[in-house]
């Protein structure tokens, strides 16, 4: 079992209840229903996402403060996802802007620079996480039987300034604070400047994503491609042009303007 990413597209009238529209379009392709054929049970969690990490939609210009733009899913413990500037996870297709592929991966890249930036003129400096690891090697008294190093994770993100940078939805998650390798954000000490770190930590491609259409067909990223209402091995329908993958990207871009995109990881 692994997690993917899903676009779902869906009609118009979706915008009413997105949830509930994205219940019925993945219920052929839900794992934990008998019904479905073994090869047609893909997921069994999913949550909307791609608005804060720049995996989801950049905004074509002027529509950045439109209602129907979708926000990720809240975090676990309640925490709201609130769209990083110029990127979105779905809303009508219209809005969407995929002339530059790279767009929204470099709208978050720069929205995390922009944070961290902010924060820093507003909390004290923060200690390197340098030196609470050379702490937790070389003081035997600094933290003792912190044989994961918790406390002394504890303790780097208890400072203001990182608590908030890290505890913010637009910080990427770029850090990783647990053994066997643990690493700082990369833009707390970045030495080079803006236009350098969106360079170097911009995606080298747009989210390769299948793909549920309109009319029923989940399409995978090598463009295999199963349909919602047949048994896969007797299903008499021809699917999707192989034209339009590799790459989901130039399919949804040639959608009615109306139809609704939206991004989800899932379980499957």
């Amino acid at each position: 079992m692994a997690r993917l990413r899903l676009t779902v597209c869906l009609p118009a009238e979706a915008a009413d209840d997105i949830e509930g529209a994205l219940d019925e379009a993945l219920a052929p392709f839900y794992l934990d229903t008998s019904d479905n054929p073994v090869d047609r049970q893909l997921w069994d969690w999913r949550t909307i996402t791609g608005g804060c990490d720049g995996s989801g939609f950049a905004v074509a210009s002027g529509h950045e403060n439109d209602p129907g733009l979708l926000h990720d899913a809240s975090w676990d413990d309640g925490t709201p996802c609130p769209n990083a500037p110029g990127i979105c996870a779905g809303g009508p297709r219209a809005l969407l802007d995929f002339s530059r592929p790279l767009a929204a991966s470099e709208r978050a890249v720069a929205e995390s620079w922009d944070l961290w930036h902010r924060l820093s003129a507003v909390h004290p400096p923060a200690l390197p996480l340098a030196d609470f690891l050379d702490r937790w090697w070389n003081d035997p008294t600094a933290y003792p039987d912190d044989r994961w190093g918790d406390g002394m994770f504890a303790d780097y993100r208890s400072q203001p300034l990182i608590h908030a940078y890290l505890g913010h939805p637009h910080s990427l998650g770029m850090e990783s604070l647990g053994f066997p390798n643990p690493s700082e954000h990369p833009v707390i000490d970045y030495d080079g400047d803006r236009d350098a770190y969106i360079r170097e930590f911009t995606r080298s491609s747009p989210p390769d994503t299948n793909v549920l259409t309109l009319d029923g067909w989940w399409v995978e990223t090598d463009g295999n491609a199963l349909h919602a209402t047949c048994d896969p091995d007797l299903c008499p329908h021809e699917g999707p042009l192989p034209g339009a993958w590799p790459g989901s990207e130039p399919y949804l871009a040639s959608l009615p303007g109306d139809t609704i995109l939206v991004r989800l990881r899932c379980h499957a």
